[in-house]
């Protein structure tokens, strides 16, 4: 007989393993109250895929969008295009 938590070979009448002291008995029986594994409702590769394709259909949109509407050089200070405050400005009268 293999325990089946373990796997160390115990004799055909023993009713506890020698390695871990698993009692058989007690194990067969929560394994009887447990349900059986449900198969999954559609096959793993399937639901990977299809997150795949969700992505990389989210990067290609990603990349179109930022092709077609290019970013706008920002102003460099001391041009004159961004107007700065005085430097009393920032005093509570």
């Amino acid at each position: 007989m293999k325990c089946p938590n373990c796997g160390a070979v115990a004799s055909a009448g023993a009713k506890d393993c020698a390695a871990c002291g698993v009692i058989f008995e007690k194990f067969k029986k929560k394994l009887d109250v447990l349900p059986p594994p449900t198969p999954p409702r559609f096959p793993l590769w399937l639901g990977r895929t299809i997150a795949l394709v969700i992505v990389l259909s989210w990067m290609l949109a990603l990349v179109v969008y930022y092709k077609s509407h290019p970013a706008k050089p920002l102003p460099r200070r001391g041009t004159g295009t961004i107007p700065v405050p005085p430097p009393d400005a920032h005093k509570n009268p």
